[in-house]
């Protein structure tokens, strides 16, 4: 299959969570406790694999800008949830996933892993700022799993003064990523750019790398 056929599978993965949105009559709520975002779904697209790979450093041999992802997972009463599983994947700096036919990676499991969250309710990767492909915003994907279940999956974005300075790096082949937030598959159909706003992961240099804070909060 056609790589640009194959990424058409998001298009349709949102049309149809948008469509069971709307016949949802339940009454959600858009805040925590404390006031901050309930953080939004995003359909986890055509790249997930569940390759149970417990690891904090997901880079394998991939280069690129290396980055320090901490989520921190908390419930609707603002308190931290130990023992949450973040899992994670993201393409590499080329905008490129692993393990898949039509990305020629099968067998590869570079970028991809997870981690359970400790009594702060935090998970730690060790891992390289993401690339980008055609139609996509900048992002990096996870999915947040407690008791059993699968409480969350979302998308996370990143600032663009924060890619413009990654980008420069020669490493990133494609340059500055022109997508915009009406052109980005999942979100196109949104009326405004609330959903984007609260998945922007907030980015600092320290020292020699880059780190990436975002708080996951969940409904349940």
């Amino acid at each position: 299959m056609h790589r640009e056929k194959f990424l058409s599978l998001i298009g349709l993965g949102f049309l149809s969570s948008v469509f069971l949105g709307a016949n949802n009559k339940e009454i959600v709520p858009q805040t925590t406790e404390c006031n901050d975002p309930i953080t939004p779904p995003i359909p986890e697209g055509p790249f997930y694999k569940d390759e149970k790979l417990n690891r904090f450093d997901i880079r394998e041999h991939k280069k690129g800008e290396e980055i320090e992802y901490i989520f921190k997972v908390e419930d609707k009463h603002c308190k931290p949830i130990a023992g949450a599983i973040v899992d994670i994947w993201q393409c590499d700096c080329v905008g490129v996933y692993s393990d898949f036919e039509v990305e020629k990676s099968v067998g590869e499991t570079w970028l991809r892993g997870f981690q359970k969250t400790d009594e702060k309710g935090e998970a730690k990767f060790t891992s390289i700022f993401p690339g980008w492909y055609n139609n996509r915003l900048t992002h990096i994907h996870f999915k947040v799993h407690h008791n059993g279940e699968t409480k969350l999956t979302s998308n996370l974005f990143f600032e663009k003064e924060v890619e413009a300075m990654v980008f420069k790096n020669p490493i990133y082949a494609n340059g500055l990523n022109p997508i915009t937030i009406a052109q980005d598959y999942e979100l196109r159909l949104d009326k405004d750019a609330s959903r984007h706003d609260k998945l922007i992961m907030k980015v600092a240099k320290s020292g020699d790398k880059l780190v990436g804070r975002y708080t996951v909060a969940l409904i349940s």
